[in-house]
C-alpha cells in the first residue's frame, strides 16, 4: 500500500464521516421538531380539559432519555476517534 492510497483512503473515510455527520444532524433536527409538535399538541390538549398531562413526570422521563443518548453519543465518538487512530497508526507502523 502506497502512500497515495492510505491517503485516498483517509479522503474516502473523511468524505463518508462528514456525510454521515451531516445526515445525523438533519435527521435530529426534525425529530427535535417532531417532539415540538408533540408537546405542543399536549399543552392543546391540556388546556382545553382532554387529557391531563403530570409535566414533572414527562420531563424527568426526557431529561432520562437525553441522558441516555448524550452517553451514548460521547462513547460512539470516542471509539471512533481511538479506532480511526489505531488503524492509522497500525497501518503506518506495519508498512515501516
Amino acid at each position: 500500500m502506497s502512500l497515495d492510497s492510505l491517503l485516498m483512503d483517509m479522503g474516502y473515510a473523511g468524505l463518508a464521516g462528514f456525510i454521515v455527520g451531516f445526515t445525523v444532524r438533519r435527521v435530529l433536527n426534525v425529530f427535535i421538531m417532531l417532539m415540538g409538535l408533540y408537546l405542543l399538541s399536549l399543552m392543546w390538549l391540556s388546556s382545553k380539559g382532554i387529557v391531563q398531562v403530570q409535566w414533572e413526570q414527562l420531563f424527568i422521563l426526557y431529561r432520562d432519555v437525553l441522558g441516555s443518548f448524550t452517553q451514548f453519543l460521547k462513547e460512539l465518538v470516542e471509539k471512533v476517534a481511538f479506532a480511526g487512530s489505531f488503524a492509522v497508526g497500525f497501518t503506518l507502523g506495519f508498512k515501516v
